[in-house]
């Protein structure tokens, strides 16, 4: 199968350096041996016949090879340098730009940083151990991409606290342009604290804002819960007008919000200002039975004369059966249990 043109080039790492060559001077009169620079520092074995006179004719200075050379006299991370003086093709941290750069002629690749220098940079295999080892302020995944010059990084898709991104919500760790709306921009600090879901973001993160209506508000998704308009004396259901101050309280059903939210008034009042008939309201409820401990008594989940006793808050046991109800209540006889 023939691999989209896009993807090829998400695999492919750029930077690629030639096999490197060391450069022997042109001297005729050179010995055809390497001996180690200790004259021009430049980190590794020549083989230009201008060795120092101690060195001449030495088996202790000199050597047939230029890996028996370097592993005399440039042992360690050293090493890498001295067999490869054009460039290792290793990576190194480019403290300027926030990023680990390829160990090459500057201009010779998308990752070349020039060459790096013999005493002060360490090198590393590959971006990611120089992004860790290096650039610990940097959001590890980031940094790689970066380094690599990589389009292809779409982010972790986790969430993050949104201020940075002007939002007052969570977001998502991808990039706005990809059109995902939820996307508030590639995390490329260390410092941001990502998460799973973005109910895990929002009771870390905005645990002042009701966990749900937060999560809602940074997945872009309908919320069906009601918050009361103290102002207006009422309660709205946020899919249908979603609150602007997210500090508000949410309310799992109207009677809850108008219980709650807006005490000053009854609950007729409330559902009519909400604009809910109270007759039309009353065929909502289930008319199965739920116990009202406040009054130690079962009552329907209806709205209306006993024995409604409002629609049934969203944390309790509804009951087909009164008698299955007023099993909850040992201690009341079965003709007092309902409400009337």
């Amino acid at each position: 199968p023939i691999l989209d043109s896009n993807l090829v080039s998400c695999f492919m790492v750029w930077g690629t350096v030639g096999t490197a060559q060391t450069e022997v001077g042109g001297s005729s009169s050179g010995t055809g041996v390497f001996y180690p620079d200790w004259v021009y520092h430049s980190g590794t074995c020549l083989q230009d016949g201008n060795e120092p006179a101690y060195m001449k004719g030495s088996p202790t200075w000199t050597f047939e090879s230029l890996e028996n050379c370097c592993s005399r006299f440039y042992s360690g991370w050293n090493l890498n340098k001295c067999l490869n003086p054009n460039g290792s093709g290793l990576w190194y941290v480019d403290h300027m730009n926030g990023k680990c750069v390829t160990d090459c002629e500057e201009g010779n690749g998308e990752t070349c940083g020039g060459f790096a220098n013999r005493v002060s940079n360490n090198l590393y295999s590959n971006p990611r151990d120089c992004c860790s080892a290096e650039l610990f302020y940097r959001f590890i995944e980031f940094c790689e991409a970066d380094s690599l010059s990589s389009e292809c990084y779409a982010g972790t898709g986790l969430f993050y606290r949104g201020d940075d991104a002007g939002k007052k919500v969570c977001v998502r760790d991808c990039d706005p342009a990809s059109g995902d709306l939820t996307c508030g921009g590639l995390v490329e600090d260390s410092y941001v604290v990502l998460h799973k879901t973005a109910e895990d973001c929002c009771f870390s993160e905005y645990l002042w804002m009701d966990v749900e209506l937060c999560a809602a508000r940074t997945t872009l998704t309908s919320f069906g819960k009601y918050w009361p308009d103290k102002t207006n004396g009422k309660c709205l259901k946020d899919y249908e007008m979603p609150a602007e101050q997210l500090d508000v309280q949410i309310f799992g059903s109207l009677e809850e919000c108008c219980a709650f939210g807006v005490s000053w008034l009854t609950e007729e009042e409330c559902f009519e200002a909400s604009g809910i008939d109270v007759e039309i309201a009353t065929e909502v409820g289930s008319k199965r039975f739920y116990v009202d401990w406040s009054l130690m008594k079962c009552v329907q989940d209806c709205i209306g004369d006993a024995p409604c006793g409002g629609l049934a808050p969203s944390w309790v046991t509804l009951y087909e059966f009164s008698s299955d109800c007023c099993d909850r209540l040992p201690d009341i006889p079965d003709e007092e249990c309902i409400i009337n």
